[in-house]
């Protein structure tokens, strides 16, 4: 779909009751026009919030230009503070960018700049302490999050699977806190710290219950839960322009979503945004 094709979606959307849009991907930084869709989502009637995640590579060049067009705040994903164990897990990506990004985001006024880390152990669990400690220095929301057992990690040895449970106990005392937009994220801070940690327990603690987001796909499928293999297509009634028709699939798109238990899905996390 091109930026047209998502803004009459979201307008739709929009008439419906949706107030909050996130940008995700692949990476959405290397969309064409990305601050021209920014800029046209803002101006919809009925839409509040635009956010991105991004892995935040091309953050510190375009986080002017972003916040310009209208962004409100940005999920940054950063799996480790550690350049050569950074460098491995993404395949070659510099943490220094990431880091630049994030510096520049806060800046700008990105905020609350979120920090999204998936800890796996053997891997970066070692460094949970390294991450909150980040919200002592600076007003980031850096959020854990257990791995999910999807695809490949599937076969994953146990010892992989770290629960909040256990990460909160590696962190020590902590305080209740609250966050505008938190989502499924339960919100704590540090003692004196002006940042703040959050915890999403996809895996130990399931949040389905509390979900209100559907997913739309590049390919112009609309999926009401991240690990559901139902898609709904709405490519036609976009293409189309036809509201009532696209309307009706959204609100099919949010009957559909389903209580923790139904299929997995195997779609791969990058092709769906997770």
């Amino acid at each position: 779909m091109d930026n047209c094709d998502l803004v009459f979606l979201v307008g739709v959307a929009a008439e419906l009751g949706i107030r909050r849009v996130r940008l995700t991907g692949g990476e959405p930084l290397l969309k064409p026009d990305l601050p021209e869709l920014i800029a046209d989502l803002c101006n919809l009637n009925g839409i509040s919030e635009v956010s991105l995640t991004t892995n935040g590579h091309l953050l510190a060049s375009m986080a002017a230009q972003l916040k310009q067009a209208g962004l409100a705040r940005v999920n940054v994903s950063l799996d480790s503070l550690r350049p050569e164990r950074y460098r491995y897990m993404t395949r070659g990506g510099e943490l220094g960018e990431v880091l630049a990004g994030i510096s520049k985001a806060l800046q700008v006024g990105l905020t609350p700049v979120k920090i999204n880390c998936v800890v796996v152990g053997g891997i970066n669990g070692d460094e949970l302490l390294d991450f909150a400690a980040l919200t002592y220095r600076e007003p980031l929301s850096v959020r854990f999050i257990e791995l999910m057992r999807l695809g490949a990690a599937e076969a994953w040895p146990e010892a992989r699977f770290v629960s909040v449970k256990a990460m909160q106990e590696s962190l020590g005392p902590l305080e209740n806190a609250a966050e505008v937009g938190a989502g499924p994220a339960m919100v704590y801070r540090l003692p004196s710290a002006v940042g703040t940690i959050g915890f999403i327990s996809g895996d130990s603690k399931h949040f389905c219950a509390a979900c209100n987001r559907v997913r739309v796909t590049a390919r112009g499928a609309v999926r009401p839960c991240l690990f559901s293999p139902i898609e709904l297509d709405v490519l036609a009634a976009v293409r189309l322009r036809d509201k009532p028709a696209l309307a009706e699939v959204l609100q099919a798109a949010v009957s559909a979503k389903q209580p923790r238990g139904a299929a997995l899905a195997k779609t791969r996390m990058a092709e769906i945004g997770g």
